[in-house]
């Protein structure tokens, strides 16, 4: 997360909100998308988790005005928070926060001794999904409790539900990819990062640094003949098959 987007979210929802609670619920979501961009699994499902303590932590104090350090019974809480009068408190209060808190956050990060099907990783799969949980959740509290209606406010919500590949780091405005996979790979890691896809230009800048031009116009054309990524309007855009080749490896790097 940018600094500008992470001071724009505390500024947002501390004008409603203790700010040592969103301060917490921001840290806890910043460690968490470290650990994923990692592909350390098991801590970001550690780190989630400590998100969703937090998450629920906010929950308390808007039903208590109250800013405590843990929740002791999140059980009771849920189900409080259920009971809450619809005309004082928003649907997303109520249930859809804090269920979805601890279904796709909290439930997994307790989850052990999975069957699973190779070459997936379980905790990979568990990652993305609770990832994307903590992206929702904080989305939807700054569109409930933001303080200014602005472009600023839409676009930064736009940014965090953005789907989150690891791996892939944004610098001014270029994509570069964090692991040495090979040129390919490395293509198709930048395509799911960016599903509205990238010109040639775009991604030369991205891979110029590691590979030469001519090596990554020969990968280009590799991937075309495999139909794992396809070309449209000059724009260049990752398929189905492309997708599952590259979740496959991503969730067995170590």
């Amino acid at each position: 997360m940018s600094l500008s987007l992470r001071e724009l979210i505390i500024s947002e929802l501390s004008s409603k909100l203790p700010v040592e609670l969103i301060r917490d619920l921001v840290d806890s979501y910043e460690s968490t998308l470290i650990e994923f961009r990692k592909s350390a699994w098991t801590e970001t499902l550690w780190k989630a988790g400590k998100f969703a303590e937090n998450v629920y932590r906010v929950l308390y104090f808007i039903v208590h005005s109250k800013v405590i350090t843990e929740v002791p019974r999140m059980t009771e809480l849920r189900e409080e928070l259920e009971q809450l009068p619809q005309e004082k408190f928003s649907e997303s209060v109520r249930i859809l926060i804090p269920r979805v808190t601890s279904a796709m956050i909290y439930d997994l990060r307790s989850k052990r001794g999975a069957v699973h099907v190779k070459p997936i990783d379980p905790d990979y799969l568990d990652s993305t999904l609770a990832v994307s949980a903590a992206d929702w959740i904080l989305a939807e509290l700054l569109r409930t409790y933001h303080a200014t209606d602005s472009d600023e406010v839409r676009n930064a919500i736009g940014s965090i539900i953005t789907r989150k590949v690891p791996f892939v780091e944004k610098h001014g405005n270029a994509s570069f990819v964090t692991v040495h996979i090979g040129a390919e790979d490395e293509i198709l890691l930048l395509l799911l990062d960016r599903r509205t896809g990238m010109d040639r230009v775009t991604i030369g800048k991205s891979m110029g640094n590691v590979y030469t031009q001519g090596r990554i116009t020969q990968s280009l054309q590799s991937l075309l003949k495999k139909r794992l990524i396809v070309k449209v309007d000059n724009v260049y855009a990752i398929t189905g098959p492309g997708e599952s080749r590259i979740s496959k490896i991503v969730s067995n790097i170590q």
